[in-house]
């Protein structure tokens, strides 16, 4: 069996009193327990997201999940800190295959110049989440640095996982555009789609299973509850979502709204806000908890117990692209669901009919939805219980990763990455360099290229969250 030095992002849902994980968390556990289970030796370490780093320590500790998976949790994303530390440890220790899981962690590995195989998993289209953060800030000038994480991905990785069908197509657009769909590559398998897995801990849910203690008590246990879980992104579109909690409350008077999660803490601070704004516009207070971050005692107990979940989207290039764990798990809790069109995982639902999906925009037909789900939770659930059976085969963790499993049985470089030091190799290469700086004008390149960290640092510092703490307490007057 391989060693494997497995990069990827913290903090992990299985640790004690997680509080904020996002889906890029969820994917470490995706991609680590099934190497775990095919034998393989797996060092990981995980870097964490925005928001969760624990001061100005960042010396790595060294951790267990509850079940006795050893890690090394690093303390910060630091770019200037990790990469010097990856670099160390390739050099000193030997392993089979490396694998960088999501696109931050991948960007980090492919810094380190691993000699071995490396497989990186890149969850998400990068290039479409940098277009919501420039839409969000209102220009474009960060656009440069999502490429640049792209690319030094695109040029240093053997094979790709993608977190969609379309965007594995898209990134094979990328591998054109910086040289490597080339005459050694030409029956090279460079990309593969998984697609986000239920989490073990949903997967285990029985509904109606709860423990008293993890009921919010902002919440009532005998009334049927709408549920949203996780972070409020920029391409959730909160009009229509509180438009449909309006109609819905009104024509059911039993409804009731909690909302788990919050923020995109380092992406999108105001989303959530502005949500939270309507909702004391618009929603009867009694009736709707924005709980925010909780324990995932509470989240699963809301699993177990609510009427419905649901997943909002405009109608944008991420949400194209893109996928939605929170709908992937609440399929696998056998929690009953509706979602709007427009992701891979909502055209599953309706393909099956394992839920109830709506047009982007179209508020009415979510409330209606709602309505529905409220006075005939019986037919709700027995439609829930066999989306569930179908989620659990099809979104298995071992399921999705089978492609993945096989290589690392036998990890292989690429063949333009395995030809690098031939002169077919060299002339490759050069083909590359030239068409990657044909891509920026001359003197741009070294600057995208370089490590560019001033302004994620720069906001770490206490002044600047001062101001971006009281910005959030001005806006939620």
């Amino acid at each position: 069996m391989a060693r494997l030095l497995v990069v990827a992002t913290g903090p992990l849902l299985d640790a004690p009193d997680t509080r904020l994980v996002s889906g890029q968390c969820l994917r470490t556990m995706h991609f680590v327990r099934p190497l775990r289970a095919a034998g393989h030796d797996v060092h990981l370490l995980t870097v964490p997201i925005p928001g969760t780093e624990s001061g100005e320590d960042k010396a790595p500790r060294q951790e267990h999940t509850p079940d006795g998976i050893a890690y090394t949790a690093f303390a910060t994303h630091d770019e200037a800190h990790i990469v010097p530390h990856l670099r160390r440890l390739l050099a000193s220790e030997r392993f089979d295959a490396c694998v960088g899981v999501n696109a931050w962690p991948a960007y980090l590995l492919a810094r380190a110049e691993p000699a071995p195989p490396f497989w990186a998993d890149l969850n998400g289209w990068t290039m479409a989440e940098g277009q919501t953060r420039a839409t969000l800030v209102g220009h474009d000038r960060d656009l440069d640095h999502f490429w640049r994480l792209e690319v030094g991905v695109l040029l240093a990785a053997d094979r790709f996982s993608t977190v969609s069908a379309r965007q594995a197509d898209a990134l094979h657009g990328e591998l054109a555009l910086v040289g490597r769909l080339n005459s050694l590559t030409f029956d090279w398998p460079f990309a593969e789609a998984v697609p986000n897995a239920v989490h073990a801990l949903y997967a285990g849910l029985q509904r109606g299973t709860i423990k008293p203690n993890d009921w919010p008590t902002e919440v009532p246990r005998d009334r049927p509850v709408v549920l949203w879980s996780g972070g409020f992104n920029t391409w959730t579109d909160i009009g229509m979502l509180a438009d449909a909690l309006e109609r819905a409350l009104a024509s059911e008077p039993t409804l009731h709204f909690a909302a788990t999660g919050g923020a995109v803490q380092g992406h999108d601070d105001s989303t959530f806000e502005r949500f939270k704004a309507l909702a004391r516009e618009r929603l009867p207070a009694d009736r709707c908890a924005l709980l925010g971050w909780v324990p995932t005692g509470q989240v699963l107990a809301l699993h177990a117990g609510a009427a419905v979940g649901i997943n909002i989207d405009s109608r944008n290039t991420e949400t194209r692209f893109g996928a939605r764990n929170r709908l992937t798990n609440m399929l696998g809790a056998g929690l009953p669901v509706a979602t709007t069109r427009g992701t891979e995982i909502a055209e599953w639902i309706e393909r099956h009919g394992a839920g109830a999906v709506v047009e982007p925009g179209d508020a009415g037909a979510l409330a209606a939805a709602l309505v529905e789900a409220a006075r005939s939770r019986e037919a709700w659930a027995t439609r829930a219980a066999e989306a569930r059976r179908r989620a659990l085969h099809d979104f298995a963790p071992e399921e999705t990763l089978k492609r993945f499993l096989d290589w690392c049985e036998a990890p292989s470089r690429a063949p333009d990455r395995e030809a690098a030091g031939s002169a077919r190799g060299t002339e490759v290469r050069e083909l590359e360099a030239r068409r990657w700086a044909a891509l920026k004008a001359a003197g741009e390149v070294d600057r995208i290229l370089g490590d560019v960290v001033a302004l994620a640092r720069l906001r770490r510092k206490w002044p600047l969250r001062w101001w971006y703490a009281a910005r959030r307490i001005w806006k939620g007057r």
